[in-house]
């Protein structure tokens, strides 16, 4: 069993890797997102075809990008809702998977950080503007709602903003710069 802050008890048979139903229509997420995050989420949506809102707390990022936008894209076709209470701290690939939400709202305190990613070898900022390797991010944005040019500027600020072993922590008036929530309501 798993007790909330929230004062409730679920069953950990509702735990899909990062991903805690709470209810029929409510998820919290917290941890890392693995290689098996797209089907972690897909065995989610499942058991729990209600879905409505992912509440993102802790998220350190992905282990697996093009798993991680596989998950973030069925959030994205079901139409589902993410949140960040101001206790949230996301980062890296957990941003992209917050993106994804149909509705993005956030509380004043929640900690958005992003950076270039690493291949091993390489990070994305060896390679030019216009470059292949950075399709895939881009393509991501556009799939998600963001017009082309949108999702340049998106994708070029986070790969410049830090290298793959640091984090920036985005500013609020970043934030509203690059369109993180959708909805006027966060406060």
């Amino acid at each position: 069993m798993v007790i909330l802050n929230s004062g409730c008890v679920k069953n950990t048979a509702n735990q899909y890797g990062p991903f805690l139903a709470i209810n029929d229509s409510t998820v919290v997420m917290n941890g890392d997102m693995t290689r098996k995050v797209d089907n972690q989420f897909q065995s989610l949506l499942e058991d729990f075809p209600a879905i409505q809102t992912i509440i993102m707390e802790k998220c350190p990022g992905s282990r697996d990008d093009e798993e991680m936008f596989e998950a973030a894209m069925l959030l994205h076709t079901q139409g589902i809702n993410t949140h960040l209470p101001a206790n949230a701290k996301i980062e890296s690939g957990a941003v992209d998977f917050y993106l994804a939400g149909a509705t993005r709202t956030r509380e004043i305190g929640s900690r958005i950080g992003v950076h270039s990613w690493s291949d091993g070898n390489n990070s994305a900022t060896d390679y030019p503007y216009g470059h292949s390797e950075h399709e895939l991010y881009i393509s991501y944005y556009e799939n998600i709602g963001l017009e082309r040019t949108e999702a340049e500027n998106l994708y070029y600020f986070i790969i410049e903003s830090a290298s793959p072993n640091n984090m920036h922590w985005m500013t609020e008036e970043e934030m509203e710069q690059y369109g993180i929530s959708n909805n006027s309501s966060s406060t």
